[in-house]
C-alpha cells in the first residue's frame, strides 16, 4: 500500500490541476479490436466475474491535497459497465449467494502509475465448473490519468482492460445459455482456483491453544479471505475457521495437523500490573524474514482505550502482522492475544511522541469465547517463578503465520 500511495502521489504532483478525463463509453470498443460477426450481443449466458474484495476497497487519502483517490471504485465501475455491455446477465461473484451462472470469469488487476498515465493490467482465467480454466490471459490498456481526483482516468483504463477480456472471451469460446447452461451457484465457486495464491493480501499470527491442532488468531486478520494458510516451520496448511467473533476480535480455526505444544491459560486468568511478558509474532511480511520476531515488555495498563471490551496494555513492540500473536507470562501461560497498537502517526501530528502502546485481549475473555463455542483449552496454575526462557519457549514453540489470499 506504501508504494501505491506514492505512485499515486507522483502522478497526483503532476496532475492534480490537469484537465479532466471523459469517462469512455463501455459500448465502444478500441480501435482495431472487434467482437465477432457471429456472435449476438448481448450475448444470453449467464456470466459471474471475481475480483479480489481488497482491490475494490482500496482508497486512499492524500492528506498534502485534501483529496480521496478510489482506484477502487474506478476498477468497481469499470468492470461493471464493461460487462453489462456485452453480457445480458452479468453480476460480480457473490460467495454467499445461491444465483446460478454459467460462466465464471476470475480476474487479478494490477494498477500502475508513470508519467501522467495510468495503466490497468488484468490478468484472467476462465471457469465453468471444471479445475481447469477453459481460458486464460493478460490483457492491458493506458489511459491519461487526467485529474486524478475523479477518477476518470483509472476507470477507462479498468473499464478498456476489462473490455479487451471480454472480447477475448467471446471470440475464442463463443459462449451462450445453451453451451454453458446456468447450473453452477455462486456460493459453489471453488476459492482455491479464485485467490491468487502467490501474493497474499494481509498476514498475521496465530498460535496453537491445543493439541487438536486449533489455532487462536485475531478475527480480523481473517477479513475478506478467500482462502487462509497456516505456516508452521517448514509446512503449510490450509486453515478452516471454526469460531469467530467480531466484537472481541477472536478466532480460532482448524488445521489439517495437530500439536504438542499449546499455549495454557493462566487458572484464574489474573494479570499482574507490571509482569514482564514475551509477544511473538510475524510482522511487516514481505520486508523481514519469515522467522518469528519475539519482543519482550511488560503490561503497562489493566486497562485500554475507552470503548474497548476486555482489553490491556503492554509494552513489548508490534508492528503490523504481529495481530494474532500470543502474550505470553514468564511463567509460559497465555494472558492474551495481540489486537491492536495505537495510531502514532496521528497523535504524531498533535505532537505526541506515543511508544510502545499496544494492546491485548485479556484471556479470561478468551477463555469465554472458547467455552461459549466448545473449544478445548488447558488452564493452569500461575507459574510466578518462571523466567525469560520459559516464556519464550512456550511461546516460540506454539506461533505459526498466517497469510490471507483474494
Amino acid at each position: 500500500m506504501r508504494l501505491f500511495c506514492m505512485a499515486l502521489a507522483l502522478v497526483v504532483c503532476a496532475n492534480l490541476s490537469g484537465c479532466a478525463n471523459t469517462r469512455l463509453n463501455a459500448n465502444k470498443l478500441p480501435k482495431g479490436v472487434a467482437v465477432s460477426k457471429s456472435i449476438t450481443l448481448p450475448v444470453d449466458v449467464a456470466v459471474a466475474y471475481y475480483l479480489p474484495k481488497h482491490e475494490l476497497d482500496t482508497r486512499v487519502y492524500l492528506d498534502k491535497w485534501n483529496l480521496w483517490v478510489e482506484p477502487g471504485a474506478a476498477l468497481g465501475d469499470g468492470a461493471r459497465d464493461a460487462f453489462g455491455a456485452y453480457f445480458g446477465n452479468a453480476k460480480l461473484l457473490d460467495r454467499q449467494s445461491s444465483e446460478q451462472y454459467g460462466l465464471l470469469v476470475d480476474m487479478d488487476p494490477e494498477w500502475e502509475f508513470i508519467s501522467g498515465k495510468v495503466t490497468m493490467t488484468m490478468k484472467y482465467k476462465v471457469f465453468n465448473g471444471g479445475d481447469k480454466p477453459l481460458r486464460e490471459g493478460s490483457k492491458s490498456f493506458s489511459a491519461d490519468i487526467g485529474y486524478i481526483g475523479d477518477n476518470s482516468g483509472m476507470y477507462n483504463a479498468a473499464m478498456r482492460a476489462t473490455q479487451l477480456v471480454i472480447v477475448d472471451v467471446l471470440n475464442s469460446l463463443k459462449p451462450s445459455a445453451a453451451t454453458y447452461p446456468t447450473t453452477l451457484a455462486m456460493k459453489d465457486a471453488n476459492p482455491l482456483l479464485l485467490a491468487n495464491l502467490d501474493k497474499p493480501v494481509a498476514s498475521g499470527t496465530g498460535f496453537y491453544i491445543n493439541q487438536s491442532g486449533q489455532l487462536l488468531t485475531a478475527a480480523h486478520v481473517l477479513n475478506e479471505c478467500l482462502v487462509t494458510k497456516v505456516q508452521a516451520g517448514d509446512k503449510s496448511f490450509n486453515a478452516k475457521v471454526d469460531a469467530k467473533s467480531t466484537l472481541l476480535d477472536l478466532a480460532v480455526v482448524s488445521t489439517e495437523s495437530t500439536s504438542e505444544r499449546f499455549l495454557p491459560l493462566r487458572k484464574g486468568s489474573e494479570i499482574f500490573l507490571g509482569e514482564s511478558v514475551t509477544n511473538v509474532g510475524y510482522p511487516l511480511q514481505g520486508l523481514l524474514a519469515a522467522s518469528p520476531n519475539l519482543t519482550r515488555g511488560n503490561v503497562s495498563s489493566l486497562n485500554a482505550l475507552k470503548g474497548s471490551v476486555g482489553q490491556f496494555q503492554f509494552s513489548a513492540p508490534i508492528q503490523p502482522g504481529s495481530s494474532g500473536g500470543p502474550v505470553v507470562s514468564d511463567g509460559g501461560e497465555l494472558l492474551g492475544v495481540t489486537v491492536a497498537t495505537l495510531n502514532a502517526a496521528k497523535l504524531i501530528e498533535s505532537g505526541a511522541l506515543p511508544q510502545n502502546v499496544n494492546f491485548a485481549l485479556d484471556a479470561k475473555y478468551v477463555a469465554k469465547f472458547l467455552d461459549a463455542n466448545q473449544i478445548k483449552y488447558t488452564q493452569v496454575e500461575p507459574n510466578l517463578k518462571g523466567d525469560i526462557r520459559t516464556s519464550n519457549d512456550a511461546a516460540l514453540s506454539t506461533v505459526v503465520q498466517m497469510a490471507c489470499f483474494q
